[in-house]
């Protein structure tokens, strides 16, 4: 266990103050002081900071502004070490951040999905926790379009929390395909390349995904141009490999023939890529 030191638990002492003014610039200096620490962030959390913070994240009573410092505070604990992740699930974190994505305020909606999203893609985390409420999925379809930042938040969660035919399902149900595609062209690439990662775990061995792709339209592009011109050489290697990930899904599924002219027309660079998916899957 780490050194617990004075200073740790002064941070702590400050999130019990009764004015909620030194309350707020408590949890703003321990925001500063975790930045890059470690050893301070597992002090906090031995000290009892997280639930604290999670009381005050969910308090009626809190202000905007220290509901969005709480869960700043939290992600930046959660990029810490793997045992800092499992205390936080302990906590229940998963499901505070969820109920805070039913507030309106946008700042304080990306903040909770940054920390979700980097809860999320640690490998201790039971994605499971994703699917646990139904009204999750089709509430996180619902906030795609508050901004780039939910949009890349919310299809990274996506791209990592579907690990079995069941979770492919659950969110080709509630809109995936209709949701995601028009992300494809988004102006963010960050944006774009979550999107395109999404389509990839969704079509893998998914014959259901994969013939509905066929049709889709990306502003009066069918989604498989789409993919091709995404593995043109001019784009980043990620990007190229992502994007023949889902064309050979595809043609596997029976979904597009490879004899189709979006492949022939890109043979060469489609059988190079489609060789490299058997190895990256």
């Amino acid at each position: 266990m780490q050194e617990v030191t004075a200073t740790s638990r002064h941070y702590v002492d400050r999130l019990f103050d009764p004015d909620p003014q030194k309350v707020l610039q408590g949890v703003i200096d321990m925001k500063n002081a975790v930045i890059g620490n470690n050893k301070q962030k597992a002090n906090l959390i031995v000290l009892g900071a997280v639930p604290r913070l999670l009381y005050l994240l969910q308090q009626g009573s809190s202000s905007p502004e220290l509901r969005t410092e709480c869960a700043v505070v939290l992600g930046s604990l959660a990029m810490g070490t793997e045992n800092n992740i499992k205390s936080l699930v302990d906590c229940h974190i998963i499901p505070a951040l969820l109920q805070g994505l039913l507030y309106p305020d946008l700042i304080f909606i990306e903040a909770c999905l940054r920390c979700l999203r980097t809860v999320f893609i640690s490998p201790v985390t039971p994605v499971q926790l994703l699917y646990t409420d139904p009204t999750v999925i089709p509430h996180l379809m619902s906030l795609l379009s508050r901004s780039q930042r939910t949009q890349e938040y919310i299809t990274q969660i996506f791209s990592h929390c579907c690990k079995t035919p069941e979770h492919q399902t659950v969110l080709f149900n509630y809109g995936a395909i209709q949701n995601i595609a028009p992300l494809l062209i988004s102006p963010s690439y960050k944006v774009r390349m979550q999107a395109l990662k999404c389509f990839s775990v969704l079509a893998y061995e998914n014959t259901q995904v994969s013939m509905t792709l066929v049709n889709v339209l990306v502003d009066g592009e069918l989604l498989s141009q789409v993919f091709v011109r995404m593995m043109q050489r001019d784009q980043p290697i990620e990007m190229q490999l992502t994007a023949a990930k889902c064309l050979t899904y595809m043609c596997r599924a029976g979904a597009i023939r490879t004899d189709d002219s979006c492949i022939v027309l890109k043979w060469g660079n489609f059988k190079h890529y489609s060789s490299k998916v058997d190895s990256k899957i």
